[in-house]
């Protein structure tokens, strides 16, 4: 079985069926099925389809070697699933890196065992598909709604954020970046401004990548980054001063007049390494990619072993978590925090406060103080 579901923009027959049969999808099989959830609920983003992609095809990988049907999963279909997920047989596996010219079967399509909480985003996906083709009347049950959740460990936000000694090492060390050639004085200067956005504007990976420079907006001579989250939701993000002062260096560098953007500019946030090629972006994949591979230059190079940990681990969204904790360890209020940061749910944004160790040292100190009449 070859498993090649269909990209977003191809056609497929879906319709409501008027024969009274109560389907409303026209899938003569379990790929054409799959492909119309793909297109109804997974063209939000190129970052939802591919997630919604690979968790589709590794099950329909997995039923053909089954030879079962989605009509025909049941809940112990699907926990053989997750144990297949959680403990692959090699046939399963892939190199992380290939070779020029390897070709790899057709399930080679996991790098290793899944952690409990990607099995989890697994059955979530899943769940949501199967629950859809539900209603449009292409299947009759929902076995991953009925499955067991894997039991996840939560772990701390610090686990997945710089603190802020190594955030300050690593500042200097972007800072210290060589400029001998050209070519390294551009790549230090992108990689300047990069993080420098990352670490005050907190912004998602996808939202640099969409973002302009005529997203600048001034108002009575505040700076605001106006940007497109979630759910294509718009939300104003505070341009500080430390970050109004990155933007001018980095414009400077690429002679752009003025010093700060204009409401028409629709120069990218992050601009070609090149100059002369300024409308061309980085992809959210390209900016991820350098986020890992300054991290793994910075950590090659520093000295102490507990930073260096931290650093190898870094990704964008740990530069979001690392800004959001460290905001919150400044002082700022949680409401402001949330509204920066784009959380519907100030649930979300209250996680962080949960590594402020030194606050909660204090606050606990403060009944020990009123045991002992201090207060």
């Amino acid at each position: 079985m070859n498993v090649e579901l269909l990209p977003p923009d191809n056609s497929l027959p879906l319709a409501l069926d008027s024969s009274g049969t109560g389907i409303a999808l026209q899938a003569r099989n379990d790929i054409e099925a799959v492909t119309a959830w793909l297109m109804a609920r997974g063209s939000r983003t190129s970052n939802t389809f591919d997630a919604y992609r690979r968790e589709s095809a590794r099950l329909l990988l997995w039923m053909d070697e089954k030879q079962l049907s989605l009509r025909d999963l049941k809940v112990e279909h699907v926990h053989e699933f997750y144990q297949l997920l959680a403990a692959p047989p090699a046939k399963w596996l892939r190199p992380r890196k290939t070779s020029r010219g390897e070709q790899l079967a057709s399930t080679q399509v996991l790098t290793g065992p899944l952690a409990a909480s990607s099995i989890n985003f697994a059955r979530t996906v899943l769940g949501q598909m199967c629950s859809y083709l539900q209603d449009a009347g292409y299947l009759q049950k929902n076995p991953f709604r009925l499955s067991a959740k894997p039991v996840i460990v939560t772990k701390s936000v610090s686990a997945r954020s710089l603190d802020l000694t190594s955030w300050d090492w690593l500042w200097h060390w972007i800072i210290r970046m060589p400029r001998e050639t050209d070519r390294e004085t551009a790549h230090a200067v992108r990689t300047r401004w990069l993080f420098a956005l990352l670490y005050h504007a907190a912004l998602r990976r996808d939202e640099v990548a969409k973002g302009t420079m005529g997203d600048f907006v001034r108002t009575d001579g505040d700076w605001q980054l106006r940007v497109i989250g979630k759910g294509s939701i718009e939300r104003m993000v505070t341009v500080n001063s430390v970050l109004l002062q990155e933007l001018t260096i980095y414009r400077s560098w690429h002679e752009l007049i003025p010093a700060c953007p204009l409401p028409s500019e629709t120069y990218p946030l992050i601009l070609s390494v090149y100059k002369g090629h300024g409308k061309s972006s980085l992809t959210p994949r390209a900016i991820g990619k350098t986020i890992s591979e300054v991290a793994a230059q910075a950590q090659a190079t520093c000295p102490d072993e507990h930073i260096r940990d931290k650093i190898s681990k870094l990704s964008t969204h740990w530069m979001r978590h690392t800004s959001a904790t460290h905001r919150l360890k400044a002082g700022a209020r949680l409401e402001t925090v949330q509204d920066e940061l784009g959380h519907k749910d100030p649930k979300t944004t209250r996680i962080y406060t949960q590594d402020l160790g030194e606050q909660r040292r204090e606050d606990a100190e403060r009944l020990a103080r009123l045991q002992n009449g201090d207060i």
